[in-house]
């Protein structure tokens, strides 16, 4: 059995995550405890008691998720090391993809955190200064279709990019409130179904040109490791292990799409039959279905469908 464990984005967040994994191993507790000191505030009631509002903030999401996908791998780790023994690749999808790298080995627990909130913090400051939004069209339009339809928005004098291709039928869109407003317009026009994501930024597009910039900084200053386990990457949808073409890719995923789609497709091509979802939410499950439908896929978020997980894999070993 060859497995890859994904790791979600921002999206997956929910008030209470991760919370039976905390009651029931002491062993992680001291992550939230050391997470505390790193973030500067009390991450574990943002996590278990919200409000959602605040969940939701950007500087807050991000390292509350990846703080509650990392204690739950660690559990897996601990409770079944044959599946992490097994695992070919590990990737996550946009701010996941730090727990990946985490995981692997390439940062420990520490950089990541700190890593993480700084991101978050940028990419909220950025978005302040360049209000933005993102929109997923959900249909079968390709990707030159919607290229072309964001090009001509842009003609007008509106940034709009294709930012996140997730699944075949599913295109998220990022960019400016009035051009996304006219792309729905044309799109509704079309009978194409456009659903407006509640997020606060114009993510993955050029929008973030700033943010990337003063993050590259940081990534620099980090002393990044070579990987144990391959990471397949949001950037170029490539599996990599060299510490500098981590870094790379950590630097040009913040302003550049990601490419899920093709992401997925890799990891199935080369071996890969067996998915699991690690972290809150089952939004990666939901749409590895629809780009691998013969895949075994798991999702490890609550203390029951962890130990169904486990109790299907382990007769593999």
């Amino acid at each position: 059995m060859k497995i890859a464990i994904i790791f979600p984005g921002q999206g997956s967040q929910s008030v209470g995550m991760g919370k039976d994994f905390y009651d029931n191993y002491e062993f992680i507790r001291k992550y939230y405890d050391e997470a505390k000191e790193i973030v500067g505030y009390d991450i574990k009631e943002k996590i278990f008691e919200g409000p959602q509002e605040i969940l939701m903030q950007t500087e807050y999401t991000q390292p509350c998720i990846f703080l509650t996908s990392y204690v739950i791998f660690e559990v897996l780790k601990k409770e079944c090391n044959k599946i992490v023994e097994n695992t070919k690749f590990v990737a996550g999808h946009s701010l996941g993809e730090y727990t990946a790298v985490c995981v692997s080995g390439a940062l420990n627990f520490h950089e990541t955190l700190s890593t993480v909130t700084a991101r978050g913090k940028i990419m909220s400051e950025v978005s302040k200064k360049r209000p933005g939004g993102m929109l997923a069209i959900v249909g079968d339009m390709s990707k030159q279709e919607i290229q072309d339809i964001c090009d001509e928005i842009k003609k007008i004098g509106y940034i709009v990019e294709p930012v996140n291709f997730n699944t075949p039928q599913q295109t998220v869109v990022a960019g400016e409130l009035e051009g996304l407003n006219k792309l729905q317009n044309m799109l509704t026009e079309k009978k194409v179904k456009v659903i407006k994501l509640n997020v606060s930024g114009a993510f993955h597009s050029s929008l973030m040109n700033e943010a990337q910039h003063l993050f590259a900084e940081i990534l620099d200053k980090l002393e990044i490791k070579n990987s144990m386990i391959p990471i397949v990457f949001n950037y170029d949808a490539k599996p990599h292990t060299d510490s500098e073409e981590i870094r790379t890719n950590l630097k040009l995923q913040i302003n550049h799409p990601v490419l899920w789609v093709d992401t997925i497709r890799y990891i199935g091509e080369n071996g890969v039959d067996t998915f699991i979802e690690c972290g809150p939410g089952k939004v990666l499950a939901g749409m590895i279905k629809k780009i691998l439908p013969e895949a075994k896929i798991f999702n490890v978020d609550t203390i029951n469908n962890f130990q169904s997980t486990i109790d299907n894999l382990r007769q593999f070993f």
